[in-house]
């Protein structure tokens, strides 16, 4: 077989990951343009920057989603921050899995580009274990959130607003429905200990990384973890608590927002 076959075969894997990103985004755009996804008529432009940002778990956002969103428009958003934090490649293979289709080698190999892995032939159990372990992660979150949500918003709009701010948490994707008017919840972002702990700890797990989940999921049939794995939770481990000292240390000084609060509160 020659060079240049085999070069085209080990582009293929990326070639179809580009091209199903793509197609995401297109979706996407078309479903936030439909009339009953905006309360207000978005541009070309604005729906898909909405989509991208979402589906990149970028954090930037050029329209308010609870002012310019309706429900069908804001599960869209969902939809697409989910598809963002788990993986287009992690989810494309568990839907094949469970339509009982045979996963090929490029995909296999498109996998553990994915996820960082070297084990081709255990990627696809590993998948599985990934895919479980991070919406194991957003469910914890979202109960925990419904439960502190559920008296203040009602059971049915908290249970939304939970699952909604868990999988914006995890993805690190900072959409949010609160403020705004419209069809927004007009109460600012609740800012009590409680929930800022819940939402730190979802971005604080997301933020890591899904080759790191992995390689932790991974452990007990390889327990020596990756380079990669080894410097993103010791980088992330110095870099939250410098990062919180800091923050407390000059949100302690003077007059600042915090200066007046309880030490627990300014941590926090």
């Amino acid at each position: 077989m020659s060079p240049r076959i085999l070069r085209r075969r080990a582009l293929r894997p990326a070639v179809q990951l580009i091209v199903g990103l793509l197609i995401l985004i297109a979706i996407g755009t078309i479903l936030l343009l439909l009339p009953w996804s905006a309360t207000r008529r978005l541009t070309l432009s604005e729906a898909a920057f909405t989509a991208v940002s979402a589906l990149a778990t970028t954090g930037l956002s050029v329209i308010q989603p609870s002012r310019d969103l309706t429900l069908f428009g804001q599960i869209v958003l969902l939809l697409l921050m989910e598809l963002g934090a788990i993986g287009f490649v992690v989810l494309a293979v568990s839907v094949f899995r469970l339509l009982g289709r045979r996963i090929s080698f490029a995909e296999r190999v498109a996998l553990r580009d994915s996820l960082g892995v070297v084990d081709l032939w255990a990627i696809v159990r590993l998948t599985q274990q990934v895919l479980l372990g991070v919406l194991t992660i957003q469910g914890l979150g979202a109960l925990m959130l419904w439960l502190r949500w559920a008296n203040q918003f009602g059971t049915g709009r908290a249970l939304f607003l939970a699952v909604f701010h868990s999988v914006s948490a995890f993805s690190t994707a900072s959409f949010d429905l609160f403020g705004g008017g419209g069809t927004a919840v007009t109460n600012p972002f609740p800012a009590d200990t409680y929930t800022l702990l819940v939402i730190a700890s979802l971005i604080a797990l997301g933020s890591i990384g899904i080759p790191v989940i992995a390689d932790v999921l991974n452990w007990r049939s390889h327990p020596r973890f990756t380079l990669h794995t080894k410097l993103s939770l010791s980088l992330w481990t110095i870099l939250t608590v410098v990062g919180t000292l800091l923050v407390f240390i000059s949100e302690s000084q003077g007059d600042t927002a915090f200066a007046s609060a309880s030490p627990l509160r300014r941590l926090v």
